[in-house]
């Protein structure tokens, strides 16, 4: 991640190299776990990486009921290929009723090939690959982004935890999403009634100081209840601006770029 040309230039080597098993090798996967029914399941995993992620999006795209796929996804949670995710502010109590849900593919490997591979069947067979190179590169920063660094700092805020090197002890570690707020990173202790609220941004320029306002402002949606402790922590590919910086330091704000996450999780 510290050198993401690097990157891209070497999966864009392995991709034209290894195509025929980039097709192939994921039906050999869910094959291998799942003895009846593949194809379904698959069907599942593709609305997934599509971006359904309620039951009730998966279904719908599929032309199904969400009672009827119910089985399909406890099958494929128990699998460890998807994992269902409740709001991290949702209180202990209401975690087992809620209705508030979304689902995840866990394998970095699965959510690639159904978000560029599979879609784009047609030009792997014809062995297009440098077309289908140049549709993926133009997406990639974004998959990267809405995926993969956003999981990554959750894990640093959980490193972090297990060191006692947060300004709180986080009982959940996750997200945070409803109709007045989203929020990419939330770590809740309810016991001691602190929250620490997170932002990642993967873009290539520097975190202005709009952007610490903007999650400041949405805390007071974001909290469940009264008298509560809040932190917060900005995450930042490209790192902040000095007037971010500043900002930041107002509320005690915890920053964190690139390379300071690169450093840390390689050192956990």
């Amino acid at each position: 991640f510290t050198d993401t040309r690097s990157l891209t230039e070497n999966l864009r080597e392995l991709f034209l190299q290894r195509t025929s098993i980039f097709r192939t090798e994921p039906f050999f996967l869910i094959g291998d776990v799942i003895r009846r029914e593949t194809q379904n399941y698959e069907a599942v995993l593709k609305s997934i990486a599509a971006g359904n992620k309620t039951p009730q999006e998966i279904g719908e795209a599929l032309g199904v009921s969400s009672s009827y796929l119910s089985p399909y996804l406890k099958q494929l949670e128990e699998l460890h290929l998807v994992k269902r995710r409740i709001p991290a502010t949702t209180p202990p109590e209401r975690k087992e009723k809620t209705k508030t849900s979304r689902y995840h593919l866990i394998d970095p490997y699965l959510r690639f090939y159904f978000r560029f591979i599979a879609p784009n069947a047609e030009l792997v067979e014809q062995e297009l690959s440098q077309v289908l190179w140049d549709r993926i590169s133009d997406q990639f920063r974004s998959f990267v982004g809405a995926t993969a660094f956003e999981d990554l700092c959750r894990e640093w805020v959980l490193v972090k935890a297990r060191a006692g090197k947060l300004p709180m002890v986080p009982e959940m570690v996750g997200s945070h999403w409803s109709t007045s707020a989203q929020v990419d990173v939330v770590a809740v202790n309810w016991h001691d009634k602190a929250i620490l609220l997170g932002e990642c941004k993967w873009g290539v320029d520097a975190v202005r100081r709009p952007v610490i306002h903007e999650l400041i402002a949405k805390a007071p949606k974001v909290i469940p209840g009264e008298d509560w402790q809040v932190h917060y922590a900005y995450f930042a590919r490209a790192g902040f601006t000095d007037a971010a910086s500043q900002e930041a330091k107002m509320v005690d704000a915890l920053l964190v770029d690139l390379e300071t996450l690169d450093k840390d999780l390689g050192q956990a």
